[in-house]
Formats: C-alpha cells, structure tokens, sequence
C-alpha cells in the first residue's frame, strides 16, 4: 500500500510540475520601457493541468544577473494569483518595477517562480507545495540617447586667419542615436566666419550610449570680425526626431599690424609706429634687437603706450650703421590684444642715414664741427695780413727799421 501510495505521488508530481506557463517576454504596461520609468510588467499564469487544481498560487519575480538587478528595482517582488481551478484558465500576475536612470539599452532577464498546491491524493498525504521555475523571462529596455559636443579643438582666433577645427561628440545617453548629424549654424554670427570646403553638415553615423565621433574642417574667420567672444550653434539630429542643441565658444583675439617709417632730423633717428589694424593694441613697446648692419647705444627700447586702430607715435634712438654692412634695420614690436594675450612681431625698414651715425647727442659734434672752423678762418686772417701783424708787432716792440 505504501508501495502505490508513493507511485501515486510520484505521477501527480509530474503532471504537476506541467501546469504552469508563460510567455518568454515579459508584457509592460506601457512600451517601450526607458531608462527612469515606473511602470508594471505582467507575468500569465495558465493551468495545463488536465482539470488538476492550482491552489494558493504564489508568483515571485527576481533578476537573474546582477546586470539586470542593477538596471531594474523590483518594487513588488511577490503577488498572489489564489487558485486557478480549470484546465486553460489563466491569470496575471503584476509586479510594480523601476528602471534605474543609467540603465543601458537592451535585454535583460529575470526568473519567474510560481509555487502552488495541488489536489490532496489521500487523506493521510497532505496536498504537495510545488515550485515551477519560468526561466529567461525578457524585458525589453529602450534607451535615451543624448549626444553632447564635448570638446572643441579652438579657442582663441584672429581675423585674416584659417584654423583647423575639430569637434568631438559622444553619446552620453543610454540609447542608441540611429543617422546622428551635425550642424554648425552660422548664419548668426554676421558672416566673419566661413567653413571652408563641404558645408556645415557633418555625418556622425550610429552612435550607441558611450560611443564617440569627432569631425574636423577649416573655419576661415573674416578681415573685419569684431574681437569679442562668439557662441557657434550645433544642432545634431537623429532618427525618431531626435534633436539637441550646443554651442562652440570661440574667442576673436583682436590681433593688429602695425607699419613703420623713420625720420632723421639734426642727426637725430626717429621711429614712427603705426597701428593699421582693425583692433586696439596695448601696451605697445619697440625694441631695436641686436643685429650686424645697426648698432644702437643708450636703450634700445622704448614704449608707446596703447594704440588704437589709426594711432601712431614716435619713439627717438641713438642708431649707428656698420660700416660696408646693408641697409635692413630690424624692428620688434611688442603689444598686448584684446583678449589678453602678448604678441611679439617683427618689422624690416630699409634705412639710409646721412653719415655714419645718427644720434640724439648729435648737438655736440655739431659745436665741434663749428670751433674747427673758426680756428680755420682765424688762421687765414693771420696769413693774409701776417705783414700788418708783423710791422704792428715790431711798433709795439720798438724794433721798428726806419
């Protein structure tokens, strides 16, 4: 009797161990399912029993990995489904869950426990607790994708000047970003800037969360740009009418020139500066460096102060020429632009002085040269009337000849 009792078990065991089922995926309340959601999944219970009762059915849900424990929180781990009497019927279990913020687009997969008691065989064998385990159930998690420019090779830029950027992007979401382009608007900056060769759309291909692209072209910035600090909007798009927007800094240094001429007046060199740029230069200092065909004594340099756009002034030096060397005078200009930054730039002036030097002391060579020729007249004074200065002589001698 034992012996048919335990075979009894045994077979209701089996078919017991068959009665419960689900679907694969697991049914969200709303979807697609994205990163920061609190929503609900739902899991069906079906007896396949063949008429056998499912008593006290308890449903549990739990993650199977730790990549989806730490994707999801499971809010309500456990619901109660009752009995489930007939053959075919089914019923839902609900679970509330929450999708961590970060989680990554993709699969991720949970167990599902379903535990019930059958129909009691005899009356000395309690009704057996059996456990069914619904392996690899799939929620489906979609992701956001959000693509930001996170670098910028410029920075500070003059006008005149052609500049080789490079913008860097990476996908900062947890979505993938399907077609992703970039666009540069200038049409607010009043045209100082250009983008030199294929327009200002640039292909960024499919970005997954994490992925990076970069593109690079010429910005070619305009004679007349004011300095000053521009924001250059990019727009990238995508599929599923994704849109963000961001903005490049750039700094327009207000860089100048500058043009040089000289006067030599009474011996003196004197060194005119001019500012012939757009922009303010300050600080302005010039400097006369060592080199072979000039030499200057006293300093060597002199500042002028700051020089607006048109401005000029003039700084005075001691300058000698080499000897049988050439005529190239060398200039180094010292300044200071808009945006802060010192810039060193150097000028050549051909230079003929009228003698050998020019000097700022040239007052006392002059007086020198004038003694000398006084002393000259002198001399032919005497020799032109040596024979009155001889016969006055000899009357005041008393050496007379009569």
């Amino acid at each position: 009797m034992k012996k048919l009792n335990l075979i009894l078990m045994s077979i209701s065991t089996l078919l017991l161990m068959q009665v419960a089922s689900a679907s694969d995926s697991l049914v969200t309340e709303s979807a697609p399912v994205y990163p920061g959601d609190t929503t609900y999944v739902y899991v069906p219970i079906k007896n396949t029993g063949f008429g056998l009762f499912l008593n006290d059915v308890s449903v549990r849900l739990e993650p199977k990995d730790n990549a989806s424990a730490n994707a999801v929180t499971i809010l309500d781990d456990v619901y109660s489904l009752g009995t489930i009497e007939n053959w075919g019927d089914q019923r839902t279990a609900r679970f509330k869950i929450h999708v961590n913020p970060d989680a990554a687009e993709g699969d991720y997969f949970f167990n599902v426990y379903v535990t019930y008691r059958g129909q009691q065989i005899s009356a000395n064998t309690p009704a057996p607790l059996v456990t069914t385990e619904l392996k690899d159930q799939i929620l489906t998690i979609k992701g956001k994708p959000l693509v930001l420019l996170i670098n910028s090779t410029l920075g500070v830029i003059a006008p005149t000047s052609i500049n080789k950027e490079t913008l860097q992007f990476k996908n900062t979401g947890t979505g993938m970003l399907q077609n992703a382009v970039a666009k540069v608007n200038l049409a607010g900056t009043n045209s100082v800037f250009s983008i030199l060769g294929g327009g200002t759309q640039f292909y960024l291909g499919n970005l997954k969360a994490g992925d990076e692209a970069d593109v690079t072209f010429d910005l070619a910035v305009d004679i007349a740009a004011p300095y000053g600090v521009y924001n250059l909007p990019v727009r990238i798009t995508g599929l599923n009418n994704y849109s963000s927007d961001n903005y490049v800094g750039l700094v327009v240094a207000g860089t100048t020139d500058f043009e040089i001429s000289y006067q030599e007046t009474m011996g003196s060199f004197s060194l005119s500066v001019a500012n012939v740029g757009v922009n303010t230069a300050s600080a302005v200092a010039v400097s006369l460096p060592r080199q072979k065909n000039f030499s200057s004594t006293g300093s060597s340099s002199a500042v002028l102060g700051n020089l607006n756009s048109g401005d000029y002034t003039s700084a005075i030096f001691q300058l000698t020429k080499t000897k049988e060397a050439g005529n190239n005078l060398e200039v180094s200009i010292q300044y200071t632009d808009t945006s802060g930054k010192r810039h060193t730039v150097s000028k050549y002036i051909v230079v003929e002085l009228s003698s050998t030097g020019a000097q700022t002391g040239a007052s006392s060579a002059s007086t020198n040269y004038t003694t000398w020729l006084l002393v000259i007249a002198a001399l032919l004074v005497v020799y032109w009337q040596r024979g009155k200065i001889t016969a006055y002589y000899q009357e005041l001698t008393g050496t007379k000849r009569d």
